[in-house]
């Protein structure tokens, strides 16, 4: 299944919050990802939604927050022997910088720009966050221009500080590298997605970096709150997701592409992760197209 790069719509172009009420019997949607930001409440129907490396079902009420250029679906499968229900769904797309470059790089702006650099993980929108961002996404429906924008601002204020928001896709599908506080980290993480398919060894990432093996390791822990192993395990998963989505190689194929030895290996860090062979994983995915 290939990943769509979708343009934005031309709605971008005359509205800085285009807002839609989707209604029917399916989203529209294919395998896709666009620059825009994306929050969409699902109020009735669906079965799935696949973020990243990441499907799971549907109720209704779910919100998601994806920042610009996650990978997308919203599916309505129907049960068998059953009619598909009907959807209901209000979608909301803006730019990253509807207000400019620096708009949200300010100090006081700091939660904002947490919330964005979540987002790029996709957010599901839980508690009673999701109760008052629900009454939000409704009200934006029926405003337009700057009313429509006041609401946005009002929910991505509620959505920055709340403790209700978990992410969706794995860390190891980020579609870009990721910023850390640490230079030399920076360093090491971007050898390492260079070199996924070569072992990856601490003693020689430490040498590289100037610093002892102890060091290194506790520095990367603190930066990305993983060991290197966990860290390397979870970008060779999210790997093998991508082309168990996007291509027809062969599980031994992607097991080798993704620098596992042991197929066994794999299939264990694959459950755990997932809680389905990658076989079962494909089949998931394909079912929904």
């Amino acid at each position: 299944m290939k990943l769509i790069a979708e343009k934005p719509s031309p709605l971008s172009a005359t509205d800085l919050v285009a807002c839609t009420l989707v209604r029917g019997r399916e989203f529209g949607d294919v395998w896709h990802h666009h620059p825009a930001c994306e929050i969409t409440l699902v109020r009735h129907g669906g079965s799935e939604r696949w973020v990243g490396d990441t499907l799971e079902p549907l109720i209704p009420g779910a919100i998601a927050f994806l920042g610009p250029d996650v990978p997308h679906d919203y599916r309505n499968v129907p049960l068998p022997n059953r009619q598909p229900q009907q959807v209901e769904a209000v979608v909301v797309h803006f730019m990253p910088h509807l207000l400019g470059e620096s708009w949200y790089s300010c100090a006081p702006m700091d939660p904002l720009r947490r919330l964005f650099e979540r987002a790029r993980r996709g957010l599901r929108v839980g508690g009673r966050t999701r109760d008052r961002a629900e009454d939000l996404l409704v009200r934006m429906t029926r405003e337009h221009g700057l009313r429509r924008l006041i609401l946005l601002l009002e929910l991505l204020d509620l959505l920055a500080n709340s403790k209700h928001l978990t992410e969706i896709s794995s860390e190891g599908f980020l579609v870009e590298a990721k910023a850390y506080t640490s230079d030399r980290i920076g360093i090491a993480c971007a050898h390492i997605e260079q070199h996924l398919t070569t072992p990856i060894r601490v003693p020689e990432l430490a040498h590289t970096l100037g610093l002892s093996e102890s060091a290194f390791s506790r520095l990367f822990k603190k930066c990305t709150n993983s060991t290197v192993p966990q860290y390397v395990n979870r970008l060779r998963i999210a790997h093998a997701c991508r082309l168990l989505a996007e291509t027809d190689k062969t599980v031994a194929e992607i097991i080798r592409a993704c620098g596992y030895l042991s197929p066994a290996h794999f299939q264990r860090q694959f459950r755990k992760i997932h809680r389905r062979s990658p076989q079962a994983y494909r089949l998931s995915l394909r079912n929904l197209s």
